[in-house]
């Protein structure tokens, strides 16, 4: 059996997922230099048996996901606006009208009309009970969130009134507080400061306060983007971190021109939310898993050797001797491949180029 030989490096043309895979290296008899006298150090390494995954790299914009408008619901003046790219919580102020402030609570279902006495039930008053109870202006034994407005939200409400400055009479108008899920990053002034606000006027351009991945996924591969499933972002630093796709669209945007393919929206996020610092609107790289292979036996890619007849070897070393054994080669992926062959099992120390 013969194998190609170079003075430096071979060439390991493999075709996978269709890339060409390139591998090089040098004949190594029973020295850890290449016999053929190339002056190539060699090493061992142990066959391992590991999971080994496939991934396509696919362009991504790393920023804080969909925009959406704050409306405003009262009348008078801006006078002061969060700043651009704050983070706004529960309780503190959106802006301000009037030099009063309009102020976060936390809450899924939107304000839509003024708290008082006499109002009906709903899911508004109890989201209103619950932040007063959060933000500390009432407790247990004084207010139940039962979403049923009475004196005790009253009380509650007068106590908070006193505390952001507004008058005290337990009657929160439409537009004095303002319900989002979460807190919320302030990405845009709609309006100035010093400009009339009228009902209904979008205020505050808002994000969510974490980095979200959006990807425009060419609609003929979305079987590759499974919700859930793990990623690695490659950040503009060049950093590599993991994440995971939070989110596939399910309806394909038609391209812009013909020559272009349909795309689906995919949203990842980071494991780490602090990985992506400040940074908005900035590419990055996504690796979507392509094929996974689990548990199959790998030796890093430069290990193939080439054989005359073609085909692939690996050199295996039981103790100081070595041979060439033929293998069949499954796939490659993260720098190693999967290979299969006679006498070939986890442990098995085989050669590979010094580094």
């Amino acid at each position: 059996m013969t194998r190609k030989t170079a003075a430096g490096a071979v060439l390991i043309t493999v075709m996978v997922a269709g890339l060409v895979i390139i591998g090089f290296r040098a004949n190594a008899a029973n020295s850890p230099v290449a016999a053929s006298g190339s002056g190539v150090p060699t090493s061992l390494v142990a066959v391992t048996r590991r999971d080994l995954t496939d991934r396509l790299d696919v362009n991504g914009t790393l920023g804080y996901g969909a925009t959406t408008l704050v409306p405003n619901h009262l009348g008078g003046t801006i006078t002061s606006e969060a700043a651009l790219g704050s983070v706004v919580d529960r309780g503190q102020a959106l802006y301000y009208v009037d030099a009063k402030p309009v102020t976060l609570m936390f809450g899924a279902t939107p304000a839509y009309r003024d708290f008082r006495l006499g109002m009906s039930d709903g899911p508004d008053v109890k989201e209103l009970e619950q932040n007063l109870l959060a933000l500390g202006y009432a407790n247990s034994n004084n207010l139940k969130a039962t979403g049923h407005f009475d004196s005790y939200d009253v009380a509650a409400i007068e106590r908070w009134q006193k505390a952001v400055g507004l008058t005290q009479d337990g009657i929160v108008p439409w537009g004095r507080v303002v319900f989002e899920p979460t807190a919320i990053r302030i990405n845009a002034q709609e309006v100035e400061v010093g400009a009339s606000a009228g009902p209904g006027q979008g205020v505050l351009e808002v994000t969510s306060t974490q980095h979200v991945v959006t990807i425009d996924l060419d609609a003929r591969r979305q079987s590759l983007a499974i919700a859930g499933a793990s990623v690695t972002v490659t950040l503009p630093s060049g950093q590599a971190v993991p994440g995971k796709i939070s989110d596939v669209g399910k309806v394909a945007t038609a391209p812009a021109s013909g020559n272009s393919p349909a795309t689906i929206k995919v949203f990842v996020t980071l494991d780490d939310p602090t990985a992506g610092g400040s940074v908005d609107q900035a590419p990055v790289t996504v690796g979507l898993a392509s094929q996974t292979k689990k548990a199959v036996l790998a030796v890093p890619i430069d290990a193939l050797l080439v054989l005359a007849g073609g085909g692939y070897a690996v050199e295996v070393d039981h103790n100081g001797v070595r041979a060439e054994v033929p293998v069949t080669t499954g796939l490659f992926a993260e720098g190693m491949v999967e290979i299969t062959g006679q006498g070939i099992s986890e442990g098995t120390m085989v050669v590979v180029p010094a580094q």
